[in-house]
């Protein structure tokens, strides 16, 4: 019997935000792909898990969506389309597409400033921070940080390290010393691919043998 898929059961592959936002949906590669966010309260969970809010915050948009089942639904849609942004811009980044970036640049550029327009610095007694001002009733608050996420991401970071794992399509960081890492997660991916490599092989070797004989 196969495992039910939820947040609770994501494997978190990364350690960057947007990237792991991008990998609530399983198999980017394949048309039955599996999409983790199947409600906003799945969104809210994944939230928890991730810290990207903090719990009592959390609470009031979970509140606010049970309140307004509609305005969650519209978010939640809204939400899934800042993803599917994201992990085709991410993508063309790591295929090294700069014709998709340039295409894809300008929407990417208008949720950057949208996001931007919703932080603030706090003085904290010894220095000052950037922090987010979350709206009491906006629901795609947590999405904000993702976004800025994003910004460090590109900004901070060789473009080079930037990659697609090319069996799932997940999106991650490469933080290995030598920046060889190949797949999102070396014990599935990795293993998966090789064997299936591996019997590739084999099969055209016995299909060799039996065209000789």
């Amino acid at each position: 019997m196969a495992r039910k898929r939820t947040i609770a059961t994501l494997t978190i592959d990364s350690s960057v935000l947007c990237c792991n936002f991008v990998n609530t949906v399983s198999y980017w590669t394949r048309a039955d792909r599996h999409d983790y966010l199947g409600s906003y309260g799945d969104f809210l969970d994944w939230c928890r898990k991730l810290e990207v809010s903090s719990p009592e915050r959390l609470d009031v948009l979970n509140r606010l969506a049970l309140e307004q089942p509609g305005e969650a639904e519209r978010a939640l849609h809204q939400i899934k389309e800042i993803r599917g942004l994201l992990h085709g811009f991410i993508s063309a980044v790591a295929r090294q597409d700069e014709e998709e970036q340039a295409n894809l640049l300008p929407a990417v550029n208008r949720l950057l400033a949208e996001g931007s327009s919703k932080q603030r610095l706090l003085y904290t007694g010894d220095r000052f921070v950037l922090d987010q001002s979350e709206a009491p009733d906006d629901l795609l608050a947590p999405v904000w940080k993702t976004i800025r996420s994003l910004a460090d991401l590109l900004t901070q970071h060789g473009l080079e390290r930037i990659k697609e794992c090319p069996r799932c399509g997940w999106v991650f960081l490469d933080e290995t010393k030598n920046g060889r890492r190949r797949w999102c997660n070396p014990q599935y991916c990795g293993a998966t691919d090789k064997m299936m490599r591996y019997n590739e092989r084999k099969r055209n070797s016995l299909q060799q043998n039996k065209t000789s004989q």
